[in-house]
């Protein structure tokens, strides 16, 4: 596939804190204080951002779509005023044994993104703080960081590899203006 690279982070854990029991309404949706730092600077790389994130709330009946749409309106607006506009947000609410292929790891949230913003997959970064995010950032050949914010940095099952584990986003970040954006 031809195209540009493309920046894809999941949401709970390393956009905003993570909340065992899921992030259902607005009110408990909190962004870590190095947040807008991290975005600031990842606009900077002129990317496409896309936000994939499983929200399995909406299938467990814990919370409703208009609920998690409220909060991705939010974190547009807050993102496009820190100037890092994303470009779409992809998220799975299907629960983690419904087989659909939308669901981290699966591929169908990236390729959706890649599809709608001439994003090459191959030449993109994923940063996560699950091993799903790992294991779809390898999977589908792309560059993926873990950071420790959200679930930590719990072990990844054999033949899955990070390029880079780090305390959370501003290192990740840092990480890949450190490596000349990845170009």
């Amino acid at each position: 596939m031809s195209g540009q690279p493309g920046l894809f982070l999941d949401r709970d854990g390393v956009i905003n804190h993570y909340l065992v029991d899921s992030v259902r309404s607005l009110d408990q949706f909190s962004y870590y204080p190095f947040t807008a730092e991290a975005m600031k600077t990842l606009g900077q790389l002129g990317w496409p951002l896309v936000v994939v994130t499983n929200q399995s709330a909406i299938g467990r009946g814990w919370t409703q779509q208009a609920q998690v749409e409220q909060i991705h309106q939010q974190l547009c607006q807050d993102a496009l005023s820190w100037g890092a506009p994303i470009a779409s947000v992809e998220y799975c609410p299907h629960l983690p044994d419904a087989g659909c292929r939308c669901r981290k790891p699966g591929p169908e949230m990236f390729e959706r993104a890649a599809l709608a913003h001439d994003i090459d997959l191959g030449r993109s970064v994923m940063i996560g703080d699950s091993p799903c995010d790992i294991e779809a950032a390898n999977g589908l050949g792309m560059i993926g960081i873990r950071v420790a914010t959200g679930r930590g940095l719990v072990p990844l099952a054999a033949g899955l590899a990070a390029a880079a584990e780090v305390a959370d986003l501003r290192e990740a970040s840092d990480w890949i203006m450190n490596h000349g954006g990845l170009k």
